[in-house]
């Protein structure tokens, strides 16, 4: 039976694969997932279904987690996932960019996953992805995804 650990597994090992390849196109891929997780899994699941991000945190492996999102978190769901929906999009945004941004970009984005793996055994694959941010840490990027597009446009 394949659980949704082993899919996400699966994910982010291919990513790994990816970054280890092809630096450029997975710092593009994973800036991509980045912005599609803020805002359509975050923003939309706050706005649909806030109670959902009450139920994943009596999932977390770190009871201190636990205690946070049937305590505070549960309060106003919102007033907590919009503001870490918009560092998931600031990160993005510095992944798509280029040179120090990138950096910092990807830094933000270790911290991230770093913070939220904790949340569920579901969630333990991170360590995995942000490997993979590390590892992209170390190049350089002197374009930004709207310059590789623009070059690929003209060509």
């Amino acid at each position: 039976m394949i659980t949704p650990f082993m899919v996400y597994l699966i994910f982010v090992l291919l990513v790994l694969i990816l970054c280890l390849v092809k630096p450029n196109a997975g710092r593009i891929f994973i800036g991509v997932f980045f912005l599609i997780m803020a805002i359509g899994i975050n923003v939309v699941t706050v706005i649909v279904a806030p109670s959902s991000y009450i139920e994943m945190g009596k999932n977390a492996i770190i009871p201190f987690y636990r205690w946070v999102f049937l305590n505070i978190i549960a309060l106003n769901p919102a007033l907590f996932v919009l503001p870490i929906a918009a560092f998931q999009i600031t990160v993005a945004l510095m992944m798509l960019n280029k040179k120090k941004y990138v950096k910092i970009g990807l830094g933000g984005g270790i911290i991230f996953l770093l913070a939220v793996m904790w949340l569920g055994v579901e969630s333990l694959p991170n360590l995995v992805l942000a490997l993979a941010l590390a590892l992209l840490i170390r190049q350089e990027f002197d374009a930004t995804l709207l310059d590789i597009v623009r070059a690929k446009s003209r060509s």
